[in-house]
Parts: structure tokens; C-alpha cells; sequence
């Protein structure tokens, strides 16, 4: 039997799914950057240091607030020195192999006595990545 010889189309590149890719990662950057500055307290002004430097966003990265009466706003929530600790350990407790790193954000009139609380609680939740934020000096 005499097979029909089916002429062979030429493969082209698909652009509208590469597109549509392209799209969904713009929408997911500016989604991220928009959640990691509503983080911000926009009321804190940082100390000034001389030898600061630029700190990279680690994904999963949580910003203590310190205000300067002693108040804690983690994602815009208000806490104090217990619901804070508390905080941290179900966060540490309900993911065990996630290694949390803690920036703390405190108002340069803050007495050092709210940061040290700030560090206690990370430190009795087992956290030992922290860090702070600082802005450059001219």
C-alpha cells in the first residue's frame, strides 16, 4: 500500500504564552514590592550610623517596628512585649526548618530598653539572624 507523503510544517516560535509569562512575573514583582513596604512604619525616623550599608530583602524576612513608646508593629499590627514573644514563637514553632531572619526598625528616640526587649523575644524564640536598620550619615 502507497502511504501519502504529508508535507512537513515549519515549527515556529509561540510569542503570545511567553508574553503572558512576562506579564504575570511583572504583576508578582510589584506585588512583592508593595507588601515589603507596607511593613514600613512610616512615623519611625532611623538613628544615623556612619558605616551603614544597603541590606538586601531576604524573602521571608520579618520587620520588628520599634516606635518610641514602646510599641511593636510587625505587618502593620500593634503588638506589646508578650503578644510579640508570643509572635515569634508560633512563627518559629509552626515552621521549624525555616531559618527567620528579624530586622529591627526602631525610632532613634526609642530607649534602648524597647529594642533589648525586642531582641529578647527573638532570642527566646530561638532566632539568631537579626538585624538593624539604620540610615547613612552625609
Amino acid at each position: 500500500m502507497k502511504m501519502k507523503e504529508i508535507p512537513e510544517e515549519e515549527v515556529g516560535f509561540q510569542m503570545s504564552p511567553m508574553i503572558d509569562i512576562v506579564f504575570q512575573l511583572i504583576i508578582f514583582f510589584m506585588v512583592v514590592s508593595t507588601f515589603n513596604t507596607l511593613q514600613v512604619e512610616e512615623d519611625i525616623i532611623l538613628p544615623t550610623a556612619f558605616y551603614s550599608k544597603e541590606k538586601e530583602t531576604i524573602p521571608g524576612e520579618m520587620l520588628i517596628n520599634v516606635k518610641h513608646n514602646g510599641k511593636f508593629v510587625v505587618n502593620q499590627r500593634e503588638y506589646d512585649e508578650n503578644t510579640l514573644a508570643n509572635l515569634l514563637f508560633t512563627t518559629v514553632k509552626k515552621n521549624p526548618d525555616l531559618q527567620l531572619y528579624v530586622t529591627i526598625r526602631a525610632d532613634k528616640r526609642t530607649p534602648h530598653k524597647h529594642v533589648l526587649k525586642a531582641v529578647k523575644a527573638c532570642s527566646e524564640a530561638g532566632i539568631s539572624k537579626l538585624s538593624f536598620m539604620a540610615v547613612q550619615r552625609e
